[in-house]
């Protein structure tokens, strides 16, 4: 029994992942995610009793398969901060380039709920969490202070703003450009 309502749980957030994320999170209702996940109300609000909670997997969810990836391109290169640097980089750039872009699922949930909201905390939560990343990388590399690390997360966060109106190889090309840019500019001093 745990079994199934642990796949049914997993059914549920896949479902509403695919939705909120290619939807919007607020257009999309508990009722679509229980027509599409073929579960009843019930076992949706057995597993998340409210809508807020299920977003909060999600989103969790997403950080956790995120810094996965992020921690497996950075510590191929341990002991070589600058390569750490651009293998991130190029993480980054592979997320930009899947099928189906949409922009970045953080920065998407800020843009649809005020700050006063507990998703907010998540959302700060996980770009804190890269932008200290992004401090050790480069003090680790031989910055003087955190504007290189600024500047890394200022052009992320614009490649995946830009990357499902423009394009994602031209968004990944110009991350992958500019942050040897900028790298080379506050490195090679």
């Amino acid at each position: 029994m745990n079994q199934t309502r642990k796949s049914a749980r997993q059914k549920i957030l896949d479902v509403a992942s695919e939705l909120f994320y290619n939807e919007g999170i607020r257009a999309v209702g508990v009722d679509k995610i229980v027509e599409v996940s073929g579960v009843s109300k019930g076992t949706l609000y057995r597993h998340f009793p409210s809508k807020d909670d299920l977003i909060i997997a999600y989103l969790e969810e997403k950080s956790e398969s995120l810094w996965v990836q992020f921690n497996d391109a950075v510590s191929a290169y341990e002991g070589s901060p600058r390569m750490q640097i651009f293998a991130l980089v190029e993480s980054i750039n592979a997320l930009l380039t899947e099928p189906g872009i949409r922009g970045c699922v953080f920065l998407n949930a800020h843009a649809e709920f005020s700050n006063q909201n507990p998703i907010q905390h998540l959302v700060q939560k996980h770009t804190e969490a890269l932008r200290n990343l992004l401090q050790r990388l480069t003090k680790e590399a031989g910055a003087s202070d955190d504007t290189l690390a600024d500047q890394l997360l200022l052009v992320i966060n614009g490649a995946f703003s830009t990357a499902p109106i423009v394009g994602a190889d031209i968004s990944g090309e110009q991350l992958k450009k500019v942050s040897a840019c900028l790298i080379d500019l506050h490195l090679n001093q």
